[in-house]
């Protein structure tokens, strides 16, 4: 990617029109964690069919991405944000009718494949409205669309459901989303590069090939699933410690939990500033995984006051979610050509949701095996060496791929 030719112009309104799509897709993962209880009690479901209820979207990205990304190379962006926001508005609404946890878990798997959509295409919509140094800042933006749509339902969910009921919340949020897709519909219409495919898109083995055979891609998409072990790992089961170690009642650790989530906005912006002033991604990769390693150690001791070791997991999300911003703004530096990007970047997607799938079950193992919250720490120091190493690698391979950044 080359800095901006003369005339050339960030359109910002295409930024936060891709933002807006990413929070509204992810609100569909955020309003189920509040109401999971609610829900399996009316429809009869077990601890480990909830627990798919919430995991059915990391299993859908994790075994998807690359295909997803792929798809967005051949028909353009606009199609796929627009199919993504229609699937999970279809999706949110049919479950809302859902009797049975049959119904409910395929209502999700529709929100699920909108959810990928979306993520897969809009940083694509983001990378062809920018361009230079304000591209890397637009994509830290992006990166944290998630957390944010996230930890806005976290909240906002509970209020819902507790005045109409969880099929209203259900309903509500498809409402929402049709709403997003009807805004987004009628200011993407007249952008004639959105509905076309990427400049020479080859076949899916193709590119494929291409993106496979780089070290770059493979590194990004192992940066980010690392970070997602340790990130998710700690998010999943801090409601239940809050509730089962400390006592706090359901509220109270759901509000605690949702402004975990919430600061890893600023995190995600902080890394796609220093990234248009310059900083290294490798640098900001590794601070990363030495700053998730050191409050880990700090957050699983019982040793720590409870009020430092909440404020560890402040820093541990924080600072933690800086990677997302650095790997989503490497895969247009690292992808083999812009005809590859949407592959590149259904590759680190799917990444970063094996790192979804695994994390939260290998601390649960941890704990259940030990009987101690505090073996969790195993897991993090082991995934924060392992991000230092990779960022070293990338560090080796980025100066040719970002000569044109």
């Amino acid at each position: 990617m080359t800095e901006a030719a003369a005339g050339e112009r960030t359109n910002w309104g295409m930024v936060f029109l891709a933002v807006a799509a990413g929070m509204m897709a992810a609100a569909h993962l955020g309003k189920v964690p509040p109401v999971l209880p609610v829900i399996r009690a009316e429809l009869g479901l077990d601890l480990v069919f909830g627990g798919w209820v919430v995991s059915i979207f990391a299993a859908t990205a994790m075994t998807l991405g690359v295909f997803a990304g792929n798809v967005v190379d051949g028909l353009g962006y606009r199609r796929v944000i627009l199919a993504g926001l229609a699937a999970v508005t279809l999706g949110s609404a049919a479950g809302g009718f859902a009797t049975n946890g049959a119904a409910l878990l395929a209502s999700r798997c529709l929100e699920g494949l909108g959810f990928l959509a979306v993520m897969v295409a809009g940083p694509i919509l983001i990378a062809r409205s920018t361009f230079g140094a304000e591209r890397r800042l637009a994509l830290g933006i992006w990166a944290g669309n998630v957390p944010a749509g996230v930890a806005a339902m976290m909240l906002v969910s509970p209020l819902i459901a507790n005045w109409a009921g969880w099929r209203t919340l259900w309903f509500v949020v498809a409402a929402a989303s049709l709403g997003c897709l009807a805004f987004t519909a009628a200011a993407t219409s007249r952008d004639t590069q959105a509905s076309v495919a990427a400049p020479e898109s080859g076949s899916f083995a193709h590119n494929l090939r291409l993106t496979l055979t780089r070290p770059g891609p493979w590194l990004l998409t192992v940066a980010f699933g690392l970070n997602t072990v340790m990130w998710v790992g700690l998010i999943v089961w801090l409601p239940s410690f809050l509730i089962e170690e400390r006592g706090l009642g359901a509220g109270a650790a759901a509000a605690l939990s949702a402004l975990v989530v919430a600061v890893s906005v600023g995190g995600n912006v902080l890394a796609g500033w220093l990234l248009q002033r310059g900083w290294a991604r490798w640098v900001i990769i590794a601070i990363n995984g030495a700053a998730m390693g050191l409050a880990a150690l700090g957050i699983f001791s019982d040793a720590v006051p409870d009020g430092v070791r909440y404020g560890l997991c402040l820093i541990f999300s924080g600072l933690g979610s800086m990677v997302p911003a650095a790997v989503i703004a490497g895969a247009p530096v690292h992808s083999p050509s812009p005809s590859q990007l949407g592959t590149t970047n259904g590759l680190v997607i799917q990444g970063a949701n094996i790192g979804v799938f695994l994390g939260p079950p290998i601390v649960g193992a941890l704990v259940a095996r030990t009987g101690d919250w505090s073996a969790g720490v195993w897991l993090m120091l082991a995934a924060s060496v392992a991000t230092i190493a990779v960022a070293l690698a990338i560090r080796r391979v980025e100066p040719s791929a970002a000569a044109g950044d």
